[in-house]
């Protein structure tokens, strides 16, 4: 029924150790250094897939890639170190292939923008900046409207000049096919009438 106090000083022993282990799993998943690692090799992980995917899978360049990771693993200590030294990185990975080294970068910037909370003076410039992009916005498709009508004015302009032009020349070469012929009917009767 009860326990015995050494019994009950194991119990307690072993619920210290399980809670110990709880909280320092609980602590190294919301330290903020340990989070920004995690979702560096998750962002490392799908940049190398994408590359694989874009670029191919060869032996030489996984082995390059992963000696470069490691490299950079071993040698990189903490977060600041680490976001000084990616860009060489990336620019050594991807020296030869400005198109997926130009997409790394926008993927990287856009998973930054992902990461970083938006902050209050992003919501007031956006706020600030809002009516002015609404009211480019409108000019733009009021120039673009104003432009297309325009062009629609000048080709149905030149369309009409050109149909004009056509019928001229037309009526032009009908005339000079007629006086053509009357021509040849003339030169024909004087023929057989010389004859």
């Amino acid at each position: 029924m009860g326990q015995t106090a050494d019994e009950l000083r194991e119990d307690i022993e072993r619920r210290r150790e399980n809670l110990s282990g709880t909280v320092d799993a609980i602590e190294d998943r919301v330290r903020p250094g340990r989070i920004i690692e995690r979702r560096r090799e998750a962002v490392r992980s799908r940049i190398g897939r994408t590359r694989d995917r874009v670029m191919g899978t060869g032996n030489h360049l996984s082995d390059q890639l992963s000696g470069a990771a490691d490299t950079a693993s071993s040698k990189v200590r903490d977060v600041g170190s680490e976001i000084t030294d990616m860009p060489e990185i990336v620019a050594d990975q991807t020296r030869g292939a400005p198109i997926i080294a130009g997409a790394l970068a926008f993927g990287a910037g856009a998973l930054l923008a992902l990461v970083l909370p938006e902050t209050e003076v992003e919501h007031k410039v956006a706020d600030t900046v809002q009516p002015q992009l609404a009211a480019a916005t409108d000019a733009a498709k009021d120039a673009g409207r104003q432009a297309l009508e325009t062009a629609q004015e000048v080709s149905q302009g030149a369309l009409q000049d050109l149909k004009e032009s056509a019928t001229e020349h037309a009526s032009e070469v009908a005339e000079q096919a007629k006086g053509a012929g009357e021509h040849l009917k003339e030169t024909a009767k004087e023929s057989s009438s010389s004859s």
